[in-house]
């Protein structure tokens, strides 16, 4: 067995030797250590904050900004590094401090960065051909009468078009909308959301009367009206409502309710489909995750990005997403925005 006081050389000597910068703090958020790396990336000397809780110290902007990174899973950036904050506790029967690692990130930041702007060139350049091919498609009934088989194939390959569209659009937004790669620049104006929500629902009335579906909305009044980007919450609830229309079997209900809640504004798709596996739910929101256990979800197409798209939205507005679910009883899915900060109208 090592010694008390080996044992703390050596956890000093591992973490001043790590090149991954290290910040260490006591159960209260006191300072305890800066090491060599952490030095370095915070423009400091451990000796000006070592002693300080972390909102008292020098460079208290940059290592509150770390912890906020740490507790929200996002990256923490410098002029030409970027940073994946991880915080681990310290102590096995009761919490004796805090250790904060930053992981190097940048190649990957820029791997991600690169992928994202060629699948914006591709999807850009794929969208032109796609309008030609509809377009000839649709007037095929115009050239002349068609018989029953050939009106059945223009409507396969219009369907396939729909579905091409669909995919591409979910492509960028993921790509554009991302919280930590996205390049898209945020058009905040007024919103009235429960508008859009019932021009939405005007728009999927047709799909759902396919299915058999019955979709209602259930908007809780008074609703305010918030400065939000209407493109994102309209992609956002889009998503939702294409999810539930695919998952839910046929015959079922569908609900989008819009209410005030918590202080925020609360979009809600209640399905009466299969619902989701507690397990699962935990997956939903991350980028590419489709789950296809049962055999009605099989036959739903889809690439795994709306969820992720209605969680980035929900996020580039300070907002959050998440799913109340129980398996075989339905789900519904929900995202909130702040009614708080950049959200609300300015007053005059």
């Amino acid at each position: 067995m090592f010694s008390a006081s080996f044992s703390h050389q050596l956890v000093r000597s591992l973490i001043m030797s790590s090149p991954d910068p290290i910040i260490v703090f006591d159960a209260d958020w006191q300072i305890l250590a800066l090491n060599n790396a952490a030095e370095t990336t915070l423009s400091c000397s451990a000796d000006a904050v070592v002693g300080h809780v972390y909102t008292d110290a020098a460079p208290h902007t940059e290592i509150a900004a770390i912890l906020s990174a740490c507790h929200s899973g996002t990256s923490w950036r410098t002029n030409d590094k970027v940073y994946q904050p991880q915080l681990y506790n310290v102590g096995e029967e009761s919490l004796i401090g805090w250790v904060a690692v930053l992981r190097d990130i940048t190649q990957i930041d820029k791997l991600n960065r690169s992928q994202n702007e060629f699948i914006r060139l591709v999807s850009h350049d794929l969208r032109s051909p796609l309008t030609s091919i509809r377009g000839f498609a649709s007037m095929l009934s115009a050239a002349g009468a068609l018989n029953e088989k050939q009106t059945q194939f223009v409507e396969k390959v219009l369907s396939g078009i729909a579905q091409m569209t669909a995919l591409i659009e979910n492509i960028q937004d993921a790509g554009r909308f991302d919280p930590e790669t996205g390049f898209y620049e945020m058009k905040r104006t007024p919103c009235d959301v429960g508008m859009l929500v019932r021009r939405i629902i005007a728009d999927h009335l047709v799909p759902a009367e396919k299915q058999e579906l019955t979709l209602t909305v259930n908007l809780v009044e008074p609703l305010p009206i918030i400065n939000a980007d209407n493109l994102m919450l309209e992609r956002a609830i889009t998503n939702l409502i294409d999810n539930a229309i695919k998952f839910t079997p046929n015959g079922g209900l569908i609900t989008v309710h819009v209410m005030v809640q918590g202080g925020a504004l609360v979009i809600g798709v209640e399905d009466t489909g299969l619902g989701i596996d507690a397990e699962d739910q935990k997956l939903l929101f991350q980028r590419h995750v489709r789950l296809v256990r049962k055999e009605h979800q099989r036959k739903a197409k889809g690439s795994g990005l709306g969820l992720f798209i209605v969680r980035s939205v929900a996020q580039r507005h300070q907002g959050e997403a998440w799913v109340v679910s129980e398996s075989g009883k339905g789900s519904t899915f929900y995202f909130s925005i702040p009614l708080s900060n950049a959200n609300l109208i300015a007053q005059r």
